[in-house]
């Protein structure tokens, strides 16, 4: 019986481009793969042998994955992922067959996906599916892992419960435990996400009976909230008080919550999740102003250019394994990067356990002051869930081996880069309309 090997392989969206390599060998016409490789006996799923192989054959990392197509060749099954790339830097590549000159060239190309069929791309198979599929793609790949795209928020509703009805006095709380973010937090009880087909006031009359065992009515909206975590995602906060409530709460919810508490409403416990403490803090404020006061208040919190330390808090918060940082260097009018024969990268690397992110940036040459240019999220070769966070900086000195980009171009650095070089430095960039 003929064994079938595993194998896998990369659909890797850089941009709207994908990202392939260009084989060039020994009396052979050049041709075209994808990033990819065989399942090893070490790997624990065909994902992770995914994030190993972008890994060894780019220096890659990349964003959440999503299975697309399962390819059949003789003697050979490959499980084919879409994912979008976050960083790459090929001087850590380290797969064998970059260290055998004699077998050929990989070179690294960006092509658009829906040119895939005109190359001579090993399978064809492979190169067919990609530009059948150009435009869906990209849009599943969002969907599916919630990349930017049209902005759909979270909506978040939190019923505001206090011992004194909807006077105020002291407001119920519960420890946050086994969710994943925020655990050993307080968060208002209870609180949920907005369902389809629901309305705001059917959410706030679900949540309480699923997390406290209580039925509530005349639930009204007093506060609406724009929040965004620092580094992370914005979402839509409706906070509600209720006329009347039926029974008594308890913690019907143990595996995520580990225990209740009534609290004043000035005076929360210190570790209250900051967006929870501001959906109080502006509660109690409608409620002091009376039930005649008008309609709901609207308020933004977290939009200000968030600091290192609230960044940081704020990864660990959501539970990411890994910070990265990474360093748009500005000198005398140019944005400086490392660079080699075939790409260009900011300079980035990983906080190193105990140290600060202040700490992080200085090893890159950062000294000074420093500015906020964005954040991404990604997965390690490892399985660690990762965030990148990226900032801005003037430099009195290129550090070694840095070198500034071509004028008014982003040059070859991955999109997602190049998008933080927009933010940070704009004016460099003049007349650039892609890459």
């Amino acid at each position: 019986m003929t064994s079938v090997r595993h194998g896998v392989r990369a659909i890797l969206f850089d941009g709207d481009d994908i990202v392939l390599f260009r084989r060039v060998r020994p009396e052979r016409e050049p041709y075209w793969v994808t990033p990819g490789g065989g399942v090893e006996p070490s790997d624990a799923s065909p994902e992770a042998a995914l994030r190993r192989e972008l890994d060894e054959e780019l220096g890659a990392t990349a964003g959440p994955a999503l299975h697309v197509f399962t390819l059949a060749e003789p003697g050979r099954l490959s499980t084919v992922f879409a994912c979008r790339l976050v960083s790459l830097d090929l001087s850590r590549r380290s797969g064998p067959e970059f260290l055998e000159p004699d077998i050929g060239l990989h070179e690294v190309r960006r092509v658009r996906p829906g040119k895939a069929r005109e190359l001579n791309m090993v399978p064809p198979e492979l190169g067919e599916f990609i530009s059948a599929n150009a435009a869906t793609l990209p849009a599943l790949l969002d969907a599916a892992t919630y990349a930017p795209g049209r902005y759909r928020p979270v909506v978040d509703v939190h019923l505001v419960l206090t011992d004194s009805g909807t006077d105020g006095g002291n407001v119920l709380l519960g420890r946050r435990e086994g969710t994943g973010y925020a655990d050993g937090e307080w968060q208002i009880m209870p609180s949920g996400h907005l369902e389809d087909g629901e309305s705001v006031v059917d959410t706030a009359v679900r949540e309480a009976r699923e997390e406290l065992g209580v039925e509530v009515d005349g639930c009204e909206v007093v506060h609406v909230m724009h929040h965004r975590n620092a580094g992370g995602t914005a979402r839509i906060g409706m906070f509600l008080v209720a006329r009347t409530i039926t029974g008594t709460p308890v913690n019907a919810e143990p595996h995520k919550c580990a225990e209740l508490g009534y609290f004043p409403m000035d005076r929360l416990p210190e570790r209250t999740v900051p967006y929870a403490r501001a959906g109080v803090e502006a509660v109690r404020r409608a409620l002091a102003a009376g039930h005649d006061a008008g309609p709901p208040v609207f308020s933004l919190h977290g939009w200000e250019v968030p600091g290192r330390a609230d960044l940081a808090a704020e990864a660990v918060r959501a539970g990411f394994e890994e910070v990265t940082v990474c360093l748009v260097a500005r000198l005398d009018g140019a944005v400086l990067v490392r660079s080699d024969d075939e790409t260009d990268r900011l300079p980035a690397t990983v906080v190193r356990p105990g140290e600060g992110v202040e700490a992080a940036l200085a090893r890159l040459g950062s000294v000074g002051e420093v500015t906020f240019a964005g954040a991404d999220d990604y997965v390690s070769a490892r399985g660690r869930a990762g965030r990148r966070l990226a900032f801005s900086a003037r430099l009195t000195e290129a550090p070694e081996g840095m070198v500034p980009l071509p004028a008014g171009s982003l040059g070859r650095l991955p999109y997602a880069e190049g998008v933080y070089v927009r933010r940070a430095a704009p004016g460099l960039l003049y007349g650039f309309p892609g890459r």
